[in-house]
């Protein structure tokens, strides 16, 4: 049965069918509002879509819910309907070849690192108390509240030169391509982190440290993240809306329309405000088929170790048993772009040899185990790259938005490092803005309170 109203006053235009745009559109349609829902892509889903392979929905990249998700009604709605699997965290942190439990414990670093190492990194944190206080200020100082002193200089000042250089130096580095002193320090917490930097490194002064409770499992949809926009496309199909997809708008330069509600956007920011100095770092995914049934327990490898390409690694079947076929596991490698730029084949010839290798020497692969399979994904726009000053671009890029009467939201409008339950909290609020008839100047000066969500990876 049709949902569709007949009379349902003026089209609401939503830009993006990504998690973001799909669910906003929902919430609108429900609200008994006409919907237009537009996406450049071929197909919808964003980030949230898949790499079918070997007749497999591989994620694009490493996704996952964490049980706070259930907060969010969209969420609660799916589980009502298809319950997520609740899975035990069994992360590893790879140090060159040991492997450590992942979220990390102060005394399996402290193993993993030997004394000596282990002695520099707590000595670093312990000797100063300047560095300490310093330390216990780290989530507020980082969100700029100040000068933005860049990256490399804020973590240096809180845990000392062993553990920066141990961890925080190659793992920026290899994301973004960058001399740390050149981002923000904002970043110190966005992509480097996901255990409190304090927690760990006091856990190590200390000799004890762990997991927190909320980090121990996660929940998953038995289909793949990708599931997530099917059944999101289902319920809109129900309210009588298809998203457009392969339709691009030129929305850049075109001013406020007259009478008109806002435009919801969940595209990139770039395509609003092309000559904005905001830019993203990609992704490369490559992924692997094994003729093994496993390989190993990890969900998750994550991989610091600059003498590795990959950042993480991940095998399919330990998110969701169904993501499998008899006598076969799928790795999903992500290969940060980072120095590399794009253009680059890591799947075949030697670039592929490397990485096996790599993958062998790292502890995630059998030795002597070719895979039968090797594909290449490459996903622009993953990582925004917040360099010193960014904020004062990105306040300016949110006002030129605002003046074209569009309320920019979801990871990729507002810049953002955020989770799927994040992205389905904004779209809600976004939605709540315009229907209240608040305006895209508005907006964009509360949206701001978006760009220091705690992300949880």
């Amino acid at each position: 049965m049709s949902l569709r109203p007949d009379d349902a006053g003026p089209e609401r235009l939503v830009v993006g069918a990504g998690i973001s745009g799909l669910y906003a559109a929902l919430l609108l349609a429900r609200a008994g509002r006409r919907v237009r829902l537009v996406e450049r892509a071929a197909r919808a889903g964003g980030l949230a879509g898949a790499e079918t392979f070997r007749g497999l929905p591989c994620d694009l990249g490493s996704h996952r819910l964490h049980p706070a998700a259930l907060d969010q009604p969209l969420f609660r709605e799916v589980h009502a309907r298809s319950p997520f699997l609740s899975r035990p965290r069994r992360g590893v942190l790879v140090l060159g070849e040991r492997h450590v439990p992942y979220p990390p414990s102060a005394p399996s670093m402290l193993r993993a690192l030997g004394l000596r190492a282990g002695a520099a990194m707590g000595l670093g944190f312990v000797a100063q108390r300047g560095r300490r206080a310093a330390f216990a200020r780290w989530e507020h100082d980082r969100a700029l509240a100040g000068e933005d002193v860049g990256f490399e200089r804020f973590v240096r000042d809180r845990v000392g030169a062993a553990a920066y250089a141990s961890f925080y130096r190659p793992y920026a580095e290899k994301v973004w391509g960058l001399p740390p002193s050149e981002l923000s320090q904002t970043v110190a917490k966005k992509r480097i982190s996901t255990t409190s930097p304090l927690a760990l490194f006091k856990g190590l002064a200390r000799g004890r440290g762990g997991a927190s409770a909320d980090l121990a499992r996660f929940i998953y949809p038995p289909a793949g993240i990708s599931s997530l926009v099917t059944y999101l496309e289902a319920r809109l199909a129900e309210a009588g809306v298809k998203a457009e997809c392969g339709t691009a708008l030129g929305l850049a330069g075109a001013g406020a329309r007259a009478g008109a509600a806002p435009i919801l956007f969940a595209g990139d920011l770039a395509d609003l405000v092309p000559d904005a100095p905001l830019e993203h770092r990609g992704l490369y995914l490559v992924y692997l088929a094994y003729p093994r049934a496993r390989l190993g327990a990890p969900e998750t490898y994550y991989c610091p170790d600059p003498r590795f390409w990959f950042g993480r690694v991940s095998e399919l079947q330990n998110y969701a048993p169904d993501l499998r076929r008899p006598g076969e596991t799928v790795l999903c490698v992500e290969i940060p772009e980072g120095a590399w730029g794009s253009g680059r084949d890591f799947a075949s010839g030697p670039p592929l040899e490397a990485l096996l290798d790599q993958l062998v020497r790292a502890g995630i692969a059998p030795r002597g185990v070719a895979p039968l399979e090797a594909r290449q994904r490459f996903v622009p726009r993953v990582y925004p790259l917040y360099r010193r000053g960014w904020l004062r671009d990105w306040r300016a890029a949110m006002r030129r938005a605002a003046a074209l009467g569009v309320v920019p939201f979801g990871r990729q409008a507002l810049f953002l490092h955020c989770n799927l339950d994040h992205c389905a909290a904004i779209a809600a609020d976004a939605v709540a803005h315009v229907e209240a008839g608040r305006s895209p100047e508005a907006w964009a000066l509360n949206a701001e309170r978006y760009l220091d969500v705690q992300v949880r990876d």
